[in-house]
């Protein structure tokens, strides 16, 4: 009786023997017959029982089978899919094949594999229930089946090469037609000894050369005869066999003669054993973006070599880019290696003449540090929507932009910032543009690292800083314009001065008491020119010794003397296109005076220990208490330089000849106070208020301010108190002290001749005009008004004829 075919045989034979109730059905009987092995395990898949099979089939002993786990006798790879498959047969016991798709193997003894198929099936004993296992070797069925499948796979496998044959023949054909059609580029292939072994049109084209003409003769015949007797030729071989692939750019020769400027690359080309069999090369003729770079280049190094300042020469790279590229903005960023940020400063703003000041921008997460990064063109058809940081791109989106192209700086091989240009058009710039702008930027890398640039930048990073540092100073600053407090209408004349000069440029002396706010009145003018987006430096000059009065106004280099450790930029430096404010400038030194008027007249100036003279464009406005005039007399201060000061004098009025503002300014200084103090005062008693009126406060508004200041101190409630006894003591002293000055003066004047009867007839002229005008000087209705003279000549005339206050109150 031949052997059933599946397993599932030997189960239906056994299952019929036992429905006709044989109980003396002999298992062994079946074990010895079958010609599969077939295992009896329990439920924890340990073997309890073997067919002779079993040992032919895996190599073990029927005694050494017995006690080991059935999945001992499969692969590493099976066991815990057998496990599972198991458990889940323990949950559902019935006859089932273990699925073909597994493509089950055993393991036999000796440690070989062999493809099998297991059928498992559940059976009852008196020791409780077991597992039959069926185990059926397939090695020569699925021989079978590998054989037809391979004679199949033969047949297929050789469609498919003709397949890919076709499809080769037509992709070489359209990669044919594609370099062909390229006319930009020149490719063609060398021999190992590079010789040419193929040309193309866009070779033509670039050189002028037929194929005909060209093919087996040496690629040096492009090269200049220079580059052929330095060996450069051979050297591009060497170098791209060693690296396998080398760029380069220099001068070509075409067949006429003519030059033009090559970038090529050429690559190794190699067998699958490694070995070099030639070279492949990429040539495109730049000679357009060379001639425009070496323009550029012109331009730039005529406007470095001429000192222009560094925001000039920026303004020059920015027209020069913009003559090869349409933009609307251009951008240079510069790595800082202590903040490790880039600085984005603007080269040009198109339609404005504007100076944008710097931008801090990240390495990572910006367009500006991906082209940094890379070393590579970044262009972004869109600056809306990519993948950048919103926050990195706002200094051009904030200007309408809406495309943009990056390209590196690269100095030496390393990256130093990057070039950019922006458009307000989406989509403005092509891969031609960044080719072009890569050669710039190969220009504007080396200017940026030269050392006049290097100077000028540290100069104007410096200038940045301390404009920066000015601006926050005003802005925290509580002298703002609006502070001018006042209608009477000496204040208002004054204020229509500075109106009418402050849109100039012409130089402005104000004169006026020690604190009669001379500054406000300079912070006022320069906010009114054309000039209030430059800064406003100050300088007092009786604040800083003389010895270091050059110093702060000039500069001074590192080592120009003992001390000067490092390059300082003077003030009139740091003022560049803005506005200077000399106060006290009637304690300027007589030496010091000449090089201020150079300053304002040529406009250039020289630090201590410079070489080289330096351009300035500042507005000077000074300021004085004193008679400079006088000053002038007494050979004190250079008359050139006080007619070139004094191109629109404005007189700062006493607060004494203004005392109708002075209810307007206590209400203004309390309420400044008061809030400083956290204080609520909001009543301010009438007497009070009429005694600040009748003081003549002889340091004017500084004295007022600070005396309000003390009495909002020493205030507890909401009523300012006022300590009105502190100006009845200082009155009394000052009239005592006048007093014994008359009765002195008298004195003397007794012992001496009498005076004159043209003295005495002044000294009482003046004594009436000082009385009538209520011991006011200057103003409309004030005594040198009444008299026809200068408030300044009338203060002379009171000294000399010894008139005090007691005489005309």
């Amino acid at each position: 009786m031949p052997p059933p075919d599946r397993p599932e045989q030997d189960v239906t034979g056994l299952a019929k023997y036992h429905q006709t109730g044989i109980a003396e059905f002999n298992m062994e009987s079946l074990f010895a017959l079958s010609p599969d092995a077939i295992l009896v395990t329990d439920t924890d898949r340990v073997i309890r029982d073997s067919n002779p099979q079993t040992a032919e089939l895996f190599g073990y002993a029927q005694a050494v089978l017995i006690g080991m786990r059935i999945e001992s006798l499969l692969p590493e790879r099976f066991r815990d899919i057998y496990r599972g498959y198991r458990e889940g047969f323990n949950a559902d016991p019935r006859a089932r094949p273990m699925s073909a798709a597994m493509n089950l193997f055993c393991l036999r003894k000796d440690g070989t594999e062999c493809p099998v198929d297991v059928l498992l099936r559940p059976m009852q004993t008196d020791a409780g229930p077991m597992v039959l296992s069926f185990v059926r070797d397939t090695s020569e069925r699925r021989g079978a089946q590998e054989g037809a499948a391979l004679e199949v796979g033969a047949h297929e496998a050789l469609r498919r090469q003709d397949q890919q044959i076709q499809v080769q023949q037509i992709r070489d054909q359209q990669i044919r037609s594609m370099v062909e059609s390229v006319r930009d580029y020149a490719l063609l292939l060398l021999d190992d000894g590079g010789h040419i072994v193929t040309w193309q049109a866009g070779a033509e084209c670039i050189t002028g050369y037929k194929a005909e003409e060209i093919v087996g003769e040496h690629f040096s015949v492009f090269f200049t005869q220079e580059d052929r007797e330095r060996g450069h030729p051979a050297q591009l071989l060497r170098f791209a066999g060693a690296r396998g692939s080398f760029e380069d750019e220099g001068w070509r020769v075409r067949k006429d003669g003519s030059r033009f400027w090559a970038n090529s690359t050429h690559t190794a080309v190699r067998d699958p054993a490694g070995n070099l069999t030639g070279y492949s090369e990429v040539t495109r003729d730049s000679t357009y973006q060379q001639q425009a770079a070496e323009a550029v280049m012109l331009e730039m190094s005529g406007a470095l070599l001429a000192n222009l300042d560094v925001r000039k020469l920026l303004g020059v790279i920015s027209e020069s880019i913009r003559g090869l590229i349409p933009h609307d903005a251009a951008t240079l960023a510069l790595f800082d290696g202590t903040t490790g940020m880039l600085l984005v400063r603007f080269l040009g703003l198109k339609g404005a003449d504007l100076h944008l000041g710097e931008v801090r921008v990240p390495v990572v997460g910006s367009p500006t540090g991906e082209a940094f990064r890379t070393r590579e063109p970044l262009l972004l058809e869109r600056l809306e929507g990519s993948p950048f940081a919103k926050e990195t791109m706002r200094h051009l989106t904030s200007l309408g932009m809406q495309s943009g192209c990056w390209v590196p700086l690269i100095h030496r091989g390393q990256p130093i910032g990057t070039l950019a240009v922006a458009s307000r058009l989406e989509s403005a710039f092509t891969g031609r543009d960044a080719g072009i702008l890569m050669h710039v930027a190969n220009q504007v890398a080396m200017i940026v690292n030269n050392p006049i640039f290097s100077s000028q930048k540290e100069n104007l990073s410096e200038r940045t800083k301390f404009e920066r540092q000015v601006l926050e100073d005003e802005m925290n600053t509580d002298h703002r314009f609006e502070d001018i407090v006042g209608e009477s209408s000496g204040l208002r004349n004054v204020l229509n001065d500075v109106a009418t000069v402050a849109p100039t440029d012409a130089t402005v002396l104000i004169q006026g008491e020690t604190g009669t706010g001379k500054e406000l009145l300079a912070r006022a003018i320069h906010r009114l020119s054309l000039r209030n987006e430059h800064p406003f430096i100050k300088l007092n000059c009786a604040a800083i010794p003389p010895g270091l009065l050059e110093s702060e106004l000039f500069g001074h280099e590192k080592g120009a003397f003992t001390g000067a450790i490092a390059r300082k930029l003077g003030r009139l430096e740091l003022a560049q296109n803005g506005t200077l404010f000399l106060d006290e400038i009637g304690e300027l030194p007589l030496d010091l005076q000449p090089k201020v008027l150079r300053a304002l007249q040529e406009r250039e100036i020289e630090r201590l220990g410079g070489t080289r003279p330096i351009k300035v464009n500042v507005r000077l406005i000074a300021a004085t208490n004193r008679d400079l005039a006088r000053m002038v007399a007494d050979r004190q201060f250079r008359a050139d330089l006080f007619y070139r000061l004094k191109v629109f004098p404005i007189f700062a009025p006493s607060l004494c000849n203004r005392a109708s503002d002075i209810p307007a300014l206590v209400r203004h200084f309390v309420s400044i106070h008061s809030r400083h103090m956290g204080k609520a005062i909001t009543t301010i008693p009438e007497a009070t208020m009429e005694a600040l009126m009748r003081w003549t406060w002889p340091g004017n508004i500084r004295e007022l301010e600070n005396f309000l200041e003390r009495a909002v101190i020493l205030t507890r409630g909401s009523v300012l108190y006022v300590p009105l006894g502190e100006l009845e003591a200082v009155e009394l002293e000052t009239a005592e002290q006048e007093t014994l000055g008359r009765e002195t003066q008298d004195r003397d004047q007794g012992a001496a001749t009498q005076h004159s009867t043209h003295a005495a007839a002044e000294r009482k002229h003046i004594v009436n005009a000082m009385r009538e005008a209520k011991g006011h000087i200057s103003g409309e209705n004030g005594a040198a008004a009444r008299l026809g003279l200068r408030r300044t000549t009338l203060n002379s005339k009171l000294k000399k004829l010894a008139i005090v206050k007691i005489d005309y109150m």
